[in-house]
């Protein structure tokens, strides 16, 4: 079973991820996105490897903002987010996690193959899924996908119980 958190910005699915992937134990993969300031109306966003996420480098800028809008730089997703998700199904003894998934990813096909490419498999995922994305229905219809929605600040309880759910299948 592969798990991933929903909700209203700022309930604390990022940090449940985070948390449940640290009492899981296992090594971890894949990606995580990361505004380079507290400020996300004027930060750049980044696509960092799950494994090594301090690189706010050039080679990692996922989107930055242009007339008053996040735009995504042209291709980041179908290449290097494809590419951590190819990496991540290399490794079974690991955890990939997927934070987070949002809108200005929509149209990267490649990155989306890449996705259901580790739902198919055998290697937990665990990610977080940004509210209201009609192209996430294809990660939340899956049938070792169980969607968590949160409607409320994550308890400190969630994390132990995002670990029982991945710990039922592996």
């Amino acid at each position: 079973m592969h798990v991933f958190l929903t909700g209203d910005k700022g309930c604390g699915k990022s940090w449940a991820v985070r948390r449940a992937a640290e009492l899981l134990g296992r090594p971890c993969f894949g990606f995580i996105t990361r505004f380079e300031g507290p400020d996300r109306h004027s930060s750049s966003l980044y696509l960092l490897p799950a494994s090594a996420p301090e690189q706010m480098d050039k080679a990692h800028l996922a989107a930055c903002w242009q007339d008053g809008k996040l735009q995504p730089v042209p291709g980041v997703f179908d290449t290097l987010g494809a590419a951590l998700l190819a990496e991540a199904r290399m490794h079974p003894e690991g955890l990939i996690l997927m934070d987070e998934c949002g809108r200005i990813e929509k149209d990267a096909m490649v990155f989306r193959q890449e996705i259901l490419r580790c739902l198919d498999g055998n290697i937990p995922v665990l990610g977080v899924l940004r509210r209201d994305q009609p192209w996430h229905e294809f990660i939340k219809a899956h049938p070792h996908v169980r969607v968590l929605t949160l409607t409320e600040r994550a308890s400190e309880s969630l994390p132990g119980q995002i670990v029982k759910e991945l710990k039922e299948n592996i």
